[in-house]
């Protein structure tokens, strides 16, 4: 068995070879899996091959068995006797195997009809499941967000933190938040949670006590949005922390375009619609907030008549807004400087006065009316550019109960017919960022990593059987692992992690090929002593169910508790079932555990009808060489000739 065991873990490694040159940062993220997966098969063949042997022989029993005559006669019937006679589960299995290798066409039309009624559930469910690129995990921790618009001082906005923080006490699993109202200062809390949204202003980071001392980390959000509900004049965004790599909310639309006025056009049409579906929260847009800035156009030649120019009308502007800068003084007790600034008196500070402000001349006091005029305009608080044209972004989640990816489908469809009847301009170029972005790249590379991986296992195979059928039919088990993993989605998953779930199928390709690799080795040694096809499919079958049966269940057994979600803790001697750190796994676990259950109930039965389908399709074309030899001789022959073909 050195070879077979050297080709399995070379397969398996060829797996996760791919996810060393994922340099995005989801591969940055997934690196540490099959680092450590590398490191310890490779270990572990050394141990199988070398270690293991030497103990065995050291700690192994030694002497005969108890009963040599029954071992002697069971070894027999395994290697010289008739291995249907054998008892218990491996005589059935070789019987049933006998029997089905001799009915390649029907046990491989009822293989196919198995595989294709899976996948076409699968298809039929697969537009309605709901989708995410990381985890929906239980919140541990979440923000607050307070949105309000106007002009508002920042006593005002900490009165708005303060009316949050009083209604998130006595919220039962909290264990304590931080809040910052206006511009946060230097590093805090909110440095990870992305964009907050334009008009917030107050952000509050909630925590939550240590998982099994509180409820349900999803319950205590819905009574966090509850309890902030109905503040007057504001809009409350609830966001729990994102965990793994940052993908922001469920929908983000992104509009670019030169033309800024179709470009405002475009995005107000998204924001109305999207306002208006069923399922939406936490709509946000970076469109230019509510306000008014007042624009002063100085009429330069106008202004030169009356010798004054722009630098005057600018100071003069200052005493009524921020103050004129006359000086700098630094206190004793500090090491900036304080700036000294000189403006009217707060009675005068207001938007009529700059109609009355006059600059000094050669000609005296002269009202700036003269030759300044004034306008009020929309105020534009930032103008953002992705790829030198202006970008404007509208971003959702989706509620509790409403899948994200179901929702933008909804959307994309909506605004596809938007811009082909003419609603939306087409100088506007629109993108869905966000999940739906990082979905197609992890997507992209899966595939791309699969390819990859079943290229080198296909050297690996075809160096060790020197045999494309072999090959073929040992990567015949991934693509029967993968309808597994599709069978366990519709059963068992509330929904789709793509980076896990992905993670998990490539996993599984290196895995499920183990078994093939035993069964054909086994078959090609056998064979190499020669014995007739049937009897060497007949006789690996019995020879190498118990390994095969073994190595699955094991597997198996051993993904369970992530499964599940078990969490042991043996210092204490207690076991839990759930948390947020146990989430994580689920899917990768539950893939393997679906597609290495299922590939191996019809490996065991495919792979070895399919082993002697090659020498009973060579009888088949011999016979009907022979036959059409035969029907030629006949008609050749005189018909009142009697003489028996020497064929038959």
């Amino acid at each position: 068995m050195f070879w077979p065991i050297v080709s399995s873990t070379a397969t398996t490694l060829a797996a996760f070879v791919p996810f060393l040159f994922w340099d995005s940062i989801p591969g940055q993220y997934m690196a540490f899996l099959p680092l450590t997966l590398i490191f310890v098969l490779s270990s572990a063949l050394v141990m199988a091959l070398i270690f293991l042997p030497t103990l065995g022989s050291v700690v192994g029993r030694k002497g005969g068995v108890a009963d040599k005559a029954s071992a002697v006669a069971y070894l027999n019937a395994q290697e010289e006797g008739d291995p249907a006679e054998l008892p218990g589960l491996t005589g059935v299995y070789a019987r049933t195997v006998g029997r089905l290798v001799k009915r390649p066409l029907a046990v491989v039309l009822t293989g196919l009809g198995v595989v294709v009624f899976i996948l076409g559930n699968f298809i039929v469910q697969a537009g309605s499941m709901r989708t995410e690129f990381f985890l929906d995990a239980e919140p541990e921790q979440l923000y607050v967000f307070v949105r309000a618009r106007g002009n508002l001082s920042p006593g005002e906005q900490y009165e708005l933190a303060l009316e949050a923080e009083r209604r998130l006490e006595g919220i039962e699993g909290i264990k304590g938040y931080y809040t910052v109202a206006g511009q946060p200062p230097g590093r805090t809390p909110f440095d990870g949670m992305g964009a907050p949204p334009a008009d917030s202003v107050a952000r509050i980071f909630v925590e939550f006590e240590p998982f099994g001392q509180r409820p349900n980390g999803r319950l205590i959000e819905r009574r966090i949005r509850d309890a902030l509900t109905g503040l007057p004049g504001v809009i409350i965004e609830v966001r729990p922390f994102q965990q793994g790599p940052p993908v922001g909310k469920d929908i983000q639309v992104q509009l670019r375009s030169n033309d800024a006025a179709a470009l405002e056009q475009a995005a107000r049409r998204v924001r109305a619609y999207i306002d208006q579906m069923e399922g939406v929260t936490d709509i946000e847009d970076t469109l230019p907030l509510p306000g008014v800035e007042w624009r002063l156009d100085v009429d330069r030649e106008e202004a030169g008549r009356y010798g004054a120019d722009v630098t005057q009308v600018g100071a003069a502007v200052q005493l009524v807004t921020t103050g004129t800068l006359v000086g700098r003084y630094r206190p004793d007790d500090a090491d900036e400087e304080v700036d000294i600034r000189v403006r009217f008196p707060e009675d005068d500070r207001d938007i009529s006065r700059l109609d009355d402000l006059r600059v000094n001349t050669m000609n005296g006091a002269i009202p700036i009316s003269n030759f300044v005029s004034r306008e009020a305009r929309q105020r534009i608080d930032s103008i953002n550019r992705r790829d030198g044209k202006r970008v404007l972004m509208v971003r959702a989640n989706a509620m509790e109960g409403y899948a994200g990816n179901i929702l933008l489908t909804e959307l994309r469809d909506w605004i596809a017919e938007e811009v082909e009847r003419g609603a939306i301009d087409p100088r506007v170029d629109i993108d869905f960022l966000g999940a739906d972005e990082e979905n197609a790249e992890a997507g992209a590379f899966f595939a791309g990593a699969m390819a990859a991986s079943l290229f080198m296992m296909a050297v690996i195979l075809l160096w060790q059987f020197n045999n494309f059928w072999h090959v073929v039919l040992t990567l015949l088990a991934v693509v029967l692992s993968v309808i597994g993993v599709l069978l366990g989605v519709m059963l068992t998953f509330p929904y789709i992690s793509i980076l896990f779930l992905g993670t998990g199928v490539v996993t599984l390709a290196g895995i499920v090929v183990n078994n093939n690799i035993v069964l054909i080795d086994t078959f090609q040694r056998l064979r190499g002593l020669g014995m007739a096809v049937d009897e060497a499919i007949v006789r690996t079958a019995a020879q190498r169910l118990r390994p095969v049966m073994l190595t699955t269940i094991t597997t198996i057994f051993g993904l369970l508790p992530m499964v599940f979600q078990i969490n042991a803790d043996f210092s204490n001697g207690t076991l839990s079932i759930g948390g947020p750190a146990s989430e994580w796994w689920v899917q990768l676990s539950s893939a393997v555990v679906w597609g290495l259950g299922f590939s191996t109930l019809l490996t065991l039965v495919l792979t070895p009808v399919l082993l002697g389908a090659p020498s009973r399709l060579g009888n088949w074309r011999r016979r009907m060489i022979g036959r059409t030899f035969l029907d030629g001789d006949a008609a050749e022959t005189p018909a009142d000739d009697a003489r028996p073909h020497p064929a038959e």
